[in-house]
């Protein structure tokens, strides 16, 4: 699949049926499916961990992402500790990657699945996509709202022309399906502790590196509880 080999799957330990299921559909691409296990700690023996959730540091710190206005400051120091056990996983998944020697891999969250225009897509997309020099590619995004213009006339375009589009990243959200370069993934591991790592990716390094999307997006989201915003997400099916 576009030259590449390995996905690694940021896999919460709660979440087995979600990451198994996900684990077939990588191998249904011939993608090798790399499981990088997270949590508490409870529910697997603690040598099936690649990292275990710790508390948020309280001193010299600067981690500033999670929590609403009309949260509590129990409920924001709760969030904020999910999004920085997520941010520390990536990094320690990102020096998985680098360790394994491969040029490009896959990065995927459990929650994660490839769309049935996956193939279709990749298809007609793939002679653009091998000709970039690219260090990010994303094929599942967040750029707006969904249901937004912009969204709405990618998914029409793609109903009525089927033509997908390869663009270059300004602005863009998401880790849950990014093919990642091995320059991308030591920049990963040596960010600073005070963002996630996408959000960090789209303040500091886009518009610096070869950064793209495919549109229509092919892996997508299943809206389940999410554990750093603490509630159930939505989103349309694709």
């Amino acid at each position: 699949m576009l030259g590449i080999k390995k996905a690694y799957c940021l896999c919460l330990d709660k979440r087995e049926d979600h990451w198994l299921d996900l684990k077939q559909q990588c191998e249904s691409k011939g993608l090798e499916f790399n499981r990088f296990l997270v949590g508490e700690g409870e529910i697997f023996d603690h040598t099936d961990y690649d990292r275990l959730d710790v508390k948020l540091p309280e001193k010299d710190f600067n981690w500033g992402y999670g929590g609403h206005q009309k949260d509590t400051d129990e409920e924001v120091h709760r969030k904020k500790t999910h999004h920085y056990n997520a941010f520390c996983s990536h990094q320690e998944m990102a020096k998985k990657a680098l360790e394994d020697g491969d040029e490009k891999v896959l990065f995927l969250e459990d929650d994660a699945y490839f769309t049935e225009r996956f193939d279709e897509v990749i298809e007609k997309s793939q002679e653009k996509i091998l000709s970039l020099d690219y260090d990010v590619l994303y094929l599942g995004w967040w750029i707006g709202d969904e249901g937004d213009d912009f969204n709405n006339t990618i998914e029409n375009t793609w109903k009525e022309e089927r033509l997908p589009a390869v663009g270059k990243v300004v602005r863009i959200g998401g880790l849950h399906g990014v093919i990642f370069s091995r320059k991308m993934l030591d920049i990963i591991t040596r960010l600073t502790p005070i963002d996630p790592v996408d959000s960090q990716l789209s303040k500091f390094f886009h518009d610096k590196i070869n950064s793209y999307f495919i549109a229509p997006k092919i892996i997508h989201d299943k809206g389940i509880f999410s554990e750093c915003e603490q509630s159930v997400t939505t989103r349309h099916k694709l």
